[in-house]
């Protein structure tokens, strides 16, 4: 039996998502344990007063650690335990200098692989990878290996060492295609540099009477995943690196809206793409052009949309297009098991 122990963060945000759908993937394989802990902050607190003497000063800083200096150290005391840690985190923040020491905490783990999952894999974002190293900041190597759910972000590549697309088990979360009540519009959260999409997609709505709601605030994950089941139409705000958001509200039936098939990077099924480029993406989205021609879609897919049957046949054109970000990418995940379970991390 392999032990793995997951870290993320707290918050209810992206990260929290996929550590929880990870150790409900990895509940499906032979052999293997695992289980979520949301202190990723311990690993914060491992930095040198020098790292983030721009933010804090030092007493504060020196205060901050002394006050959690025990939990911390009992935590990673127990993190020695596991046969293998993983971080989840968003991408660029945890290879930060300012941000994590997880070089500092692969010396503690003497030897227990340490892994990183996020949404893509910083080898498939050049872009990312030339900004870290113009500031000085960690590459890859700091970690022992990498998950990612998607094996398409600025460029696509295959999977192969130090990583693997496992995908994302999106299905334990129970979201699946349900009748609406009526036609909805979901509005992302505002993107400042964006306003002139925001206000062209409420302008059009307005204008062809579909009801809709903006996001702002925070939610829970049960409460804005309610949202989503009564969406027929999801508004990107903004270039998405993934979206789960994308993903969540396709699970329940709704079309994705976007002015630019480069903004769902992720989702170009294109085997050679632009950094950054356009793509093809699947019929679950729907591509337009101003606001006038956003008008002429709202007004079609309205009177196509079938409020008992479409949802399922959006839920089938994900599936068809995009399975691994439903059902994960077990064969991935298997993958990378054998290669810890033989020590080959």
């Amino acid at each position: 039996m392999k032990n793995i122990a997951i870290v993320t963060k707290p918050n209810y945000s992206s990260p929290r998502i996929l550590a929880n759908c990870l150790h409900s993937f990895l509940s499906q394989a032979e052999g293997v344990k695992s289980e979520v802990f949301y202190e990723l902050f311990v690993f914060k607190r491992l930095l040198s007063y020098a790292k983030v003497a721009k933010n804090y000063n030092y007493i504060t800083w020196k205060g901050y650690q002394l006050i959690h200096y025990i939990q911390d150290q009992l935590f990673l005391r127990k993190l020695k335990k596991y046969d293998a840690v993983i971080i989840v985190e968003c991408s660029p923040k945890a290879f930060l200098s300012d941000s994590f020491d997880f070089v500092k905490l692969r010396k503690k783990l003497e030897g227990i692989p340490l892994i990183f999952h996020e949404v893509y894999y910083l080898g498939n974002a050049p872009t990312m990878v030339s900004y870290l190293n113009d500031g000085g900041h960690h590459q890859e190597d700091i970690f022992d290996w990498h998950l990612s759910v998607s094996e398409v972000t600025e460029i696509r590549s295959k999977p192969k060492a130090p990583w693997s697309q496992v995908g994302l088990y999106l299905k334990s979360t129970g979201l699946a295609p349900v009748s609406k009540k009526e036609h909805l519009a979901i509005i992302d959260f505002y993107r400042e540099g964006y306003e002139k999409e925001r206000n062209e997609q409420i302008k059009a709505l307005e204008a062809v009477g579909i009801p809709y709601i903006e996001l702002s605030g925070s939610y829970t994950f049960d409460e804005i995943r309610e949202i989503y089941k009564k969406a027929t139409f999801y508004f990107l705000q903004f270039p998405e690196s993934f979206g789960l958001p994308i993903a969540e509200c396709m699970s329940c039936g709704a079309y994705v809206f976007t002015p630019d098939t480069s903004w769902g990077m992720a989702w170009r099924l294109d085997d050679e793409v632009e950094i950054h480029g356009p793509g093809k993406l699947a019929d679950c989205f729907v591509v337009y052009d101003g606001q006038e021609g956003l008008q002429e879609k709202l007004r079609q897919y309205k009177l196509e949309y079938d409020l008992e049957k479409t949802p399922q046949k959006v839920f089938e054109i994900f599936m068809e297009n995009y399975s691994d970000y439903y059902n994960g990418n077990k064969a991935e995940l298997n993958y990378f098991l054998e290669k810890l379970k033989s020590g080959t991390l």
